[in-house]
């Protein structure tokens, strides 16, 4: 967007500055400083260069018209009408967008002469590397603790610490018993080879192969022992993950798609399984090996001891700076591999879409795309593992070149036997063994800690919808909800509702008009409480949502969603899936109730009858039946329609709004339907209109408001219907 040529005027000293946005764009869209500098008279733009501070435009505040925010790719800019031109007046990355919405919101008030509002719209940054914090959170990803993470993952094992102790026992017990055959071979060599005592000969391998029988046991003990840790922590870890998934609020999934919640339910969880069952135990046993072998060579000679293991500080530090760089590229490629869960299966979910489109080659290639990420990241990693793990080996060797030369020069000096220059060799040999099993427990910890991150970020997520201490019980509802200037939006930049004030009495039925996108789903979702109002609040009778048992709050709350869902299983267990106890005969009089019974007796199973994935093997009408005999099973005392009879035929709505009229008595309803006409018998009718309400009353006295919003839709509507009907009459 280019600037438009505005007076460029210096703001005066005695103006005085109403508020202040700082961006991160420059007009031309290149990253740079900027701000917004809004006076009583004027608005001005300001934007950094390498000669200092440059005045961009400037604006009288009374010509602006209709401050707004505009959404551009990745970022957001404020625009607003001056002097018949569209003219911006900051621009950000998306980073800042609650900055950027703040900035709408306060110039909107000062344009209107109103007062400005309150907004908390800071953009927190980690003061270690300045990335923006995540929202509710100070934990910054990028700089998170590592070893506090691993501490955290093991805290899972506290209920089985005798098991952990065992572990250690065995890990101790297993390195002592790996350091014995180099010194039974230091005497093989020296009392049996070269001294020649033949009666130690038959004692000193015995000695050997005990040694190897006691190991062999050892490490059969310690891998059962860890297998089930490892179960039994994973299935913990698991069971935390879904009971925390469950809870969490819709707002959570709003922003995640399906298939990267699956990956760190399935993939992420398999990945701590490996490590715990597969790295751990190397790392505990390694671990005790690379201090074990090092004190052995002191014990038998701490001089050559000392050249042996100069390199390995050397290795160590790699090491170090080979699990930071291993870190950042598996953080890629779990990322990668979220991607490409969600994109199988949104592709999976809309088959018949894909297939009704033509779309298979096209879904190929983006498929295609996604797995050469995946394979690219990991071809990544295990290129990095083969480029390092040689170089480490290498250097490794080195101690055994050494030892060669200082020991060999000891033997023929006669200041070393020729059994200790074996062992010594030996137990370099096997410290090769931990090294080099170090960088592989490095590849694993860096897959299982990088895992274990996206695994505690979900678990850390704070639960929005959730019981407020001394919540109020109400086992028994009246049904009067009173919605008090609520506002919301989905996204804090984007506000649905402004101000909605409703008062509904116990067992009205209200009907929701408006058009597509206006509100009204919202407003179900708000009384349902999948939400909570950003501003406002709404009450059941008297008492705010939010100080609401939420046990008891959704009993007592019955609803059809638009799409209606049902899960795999028999009918019967559908429609008592928010009453399991209920009897046969409930069910089958809720399904009478709903219009569904005749139908469903149809099939071979009856109410056993599968009804497939997502309900598939029904016909769309027959699902939202479903669903309505479920909501009537469960008794509600408030029951919400959203668009219930959407999926079915006039005769079948009509048998439906036959069933609603039964059960409106004694309960308070609230319904939205595309089709105008089912809302006659509303008490009243509520038009929403750009999220504000528009207009109450019933539906005659809606028709009787000359060019209200009501009308409108109805003639539009009938007007749909005769045109129809002409077509079908040509035919």
């Amino acid at each position: 967007m280019s600037l438009t040529s505005a007076e460029l005027l210096p703001r005066p000293a005695s103006e005085e500055v109403r508020f202040e946005t700082q961006a991160d764009l420059r007009h031309d869209g290149t990253l740079g400083e900027a701000r917004l500098v809004v006076t009583t008279e004027r608005a001005y733009r300001y934007e950094h260069t390498p000669a200092g501070e440059l005045l961009i435009a400037s604006y009288d505040l009374k010509s602006l018209k209709n401050p707004r925010l505009e959404d551009l790719v990745d970022a957001h800019a404020v625009v607003a009408d001056f002097e018949g031109n569209e003219v911006e007046l900051i621009r950000m990355t998306s980073r800042r967008s609650l900055l950027a919405a703040g900035a709408e919101k306060r110039l909107q008030a000062l344009v209107k002469g109103e007062e400005m509002p309150e907004i908390e719209d800071n953009v927190r940054v980690c003061p270690k590397c300045s990335r923006p914090l995540p929202e509710h959170s100070d934990v910054c990803e990028g700089c998170v603790n590592r070893g506090k993470t691993l501490i955290r993952l093991f805290q899972y094992a506290k209920p089985y610490q005798g098991r952990v102790l065992w572990g250690t026992v065995l890990a101790l017990g297993g390195t002592v018993l790996e350091l014995g055959p180099p010194k039974l071979t230091q005497w093989l060599v020296d009392d049996v080879l070269i001294h020649r005592k033949a009666s130690l000969l038959g004692p000193l391998v015995l000695g050997l192969i005990a040694m190897r029988l006691l190991v062999m046991v050892v490490q059969i003990a310690r891998g059962r022992n860890v297998a089930f840790l490892g179960m039994k922590i994973t299935v913990a870890i698991r069971g935390t993950l879904f009971e925390k998934l469950q809870a969490l609020s819709l707002n959570f999934y709003d922003k995640r798609n399906v298939g990267s919640i699956m990956s760190r339910m399935t993939n992420d969880t398999g990945a701590l399984y490996d490590v715990l069952v597969d790295g751990i135990p190397v790392l505990l046993n390694q671990g005790c090996m690379i201090i074990g072998i090092p004190v052995a060579l002191l014990i038998m000679n701490w001089h050559m001891a000392v050249w042996a293991l100069i390199p390995v500080p050397f290795v160590l530090v790699a090491v170090r700076w080979f699990r930071r760089k291993m870190m950042r590229v598996w953080s890629r490629f779990w990322h990668n591999w979220s991607r490409l869960g969600g994109t199988l299966n949104g592709i999976l979910q809309g088959t018949r879409v894909v297939k009704a489109f033509h779309g298979e080659t096209r879904e190929v290639k983006r498929f295609d795309r996604r797995i050469t990420e995946l394979a690219h990241t990991g071809y990544l990693a295990e290129s990095a593992w083969s480029n390092f793990f040689p170089v480490v080996m290498f250097t490794m060797s080195l101690s055994t070149f050494v030892i060669w030369w200082t020991g060999g020069r000891s033997v023929l000096d006669g200041e070393m036997s020729l059994g200790q220059l074996t062992a010594f060799i030996a137990y370099i040999a096997m410290l090769q063994q931990p090294l080099m099993m170090l960088q592989r427990i490095i590849d694993w910890s860096s897959r299982a800690l990088t895992a274990a991150e996206r695994v505690f970020e979900v678990m850390d997520t704070p639960v929005e919808i959730r019981n407020v201490e001394d919540a109020v019980r109400m086992p028994k509802i009246h049904g009067d909800v009173t919605f008090s200037d609520v506002h919301f939006g989905y996204d804090k930049a984007r506000e649905v509702l402004h101000g909605i004030d409703l008062k509904v009495k116990g067992g009205e039925m209200i009907g929701l008009v408006g058009h597509s996108g206006a509100g009204k789903s919202t407003m179900i979702n708000l009384l349902m409480r999948f939400y909570d109002p950003t501003q406002g609040s709404i009450s059941l009778d008297g008492v705010d949502l939010r100080k609401i048992d939420l046990e008891d709050f959704r009993r007592q709350v019955g609803v059809v969603l638009q799409e209606s869902y049902l899960f795999p299983g028999s009918i019967k267990d559908n429609i008592s899936y928010g009453r399991p106890e209920a009897s046969l005969e409930e069910v089958i009089g809720a399904a009478k109730a709903a219009n569904a019974h005749d139908f469903i007796v149809t099939f071979p199973d009856g109410y056993d009858s599968y009804v497939g994935e997502r309900g598939q093997r029904l016909s769309g009408g027959e699902r939202q039946r479903i669903a309505i005999a479920r909501a009537i099973l469960h008794n509600p005392k408030i029951l919400v329609l959203d668009e219930a009879t959407a999926s079915v035929d006039t005769e079948t709505e009509r048998m439906i709004q036959e069933a609603l009229e039964r059960l409106t008595d004694g309960r308070t309803v609230f319904a939205i339907a595309h089709r105008l006409s089912t809302l006659r018998n509303a008490d009243r009718l509520v038009v929403i209109d750009d999220g504000k309400i528009a207009e109450v009353g019933t539906h005659d006295e809606l028709l009787a408001l000359e060019g209200g919003i009501y009308k409108k839709l109805v003639d539009m509507q009938q007007e749909v219907n005769r045109l129809r009907e002409n077509y079908i009459a040509e035919e």
